[in-house]
């Protein structure tokens, strides 16, 4: 009798020392959530990602603007250069030439007009910029809308 109580004994601690050690870890997210969790955050992140270039975009535009106000300014000082020198050469078609207020007049409005396609370029190249971040931005919101994430309703 003895040994059958010692033998019981033993295969319930046996049986307790077993299931002591099969403990498992049961998570409290399931797979299911966590890759909705990972999607949500994927699409955050994206569209994180829009706004920024949105905000570039926005200062670019800025710089566009003042750009674009430098070049009308600069097309006026041009504007203005070459009608006083068409005047001066009207006025000295009948009479005595002064080469050395020709020579003033015809530099500055080659100036004028130099600094007038430099304000374009610079103006063109600007618009350029905020043309490339426009693609961008479209480029990312057609990746964030394939990156939709999926809803599972759990019962």
């Amino acid at each position: 009798m003895k040994k059958n109580f010692f033998y019981l004994l033993l295969a319930f601690a046996m049986l307790n020392v077993a299931k002591a050690k099969a403990q498992v870890y049961v998570a409290k997210v399931s797979k299911d959530s966590l890759n909705i969790l990972t999607s949500r955050l994927e699409a955050l992140k994206a569209s994180q990602k829009i706004q920024e270039l949105k905000i570039d975009e926005a200062k670019e535009e800025a710089e566009v603007e003042k750009l674009r106000i430098k070049l009308l300014e600069a097309n006026d000082k041009a504007k203005d250069a070459a009608g006083k020198s068409n005047k001066t050469t009207q006025k000295l078609d009948g009479g005595a030439v002064d080469t050395k207020e020709m020579e003033k007049l015809a530099k500055k409005a080659k100036n004028a007009l130099e600094d007038s396609q430099k304000a374009l370029d610079r103006y063109n190249k600007q618009i350029g910029v905020v043309e490339k971040i426009r693609v961008d931005i479209q480029t990312e919101e057609r990746k964030a809308g394939y990156k939709k994430p999926t809803i599972v309703f759990l019962h």
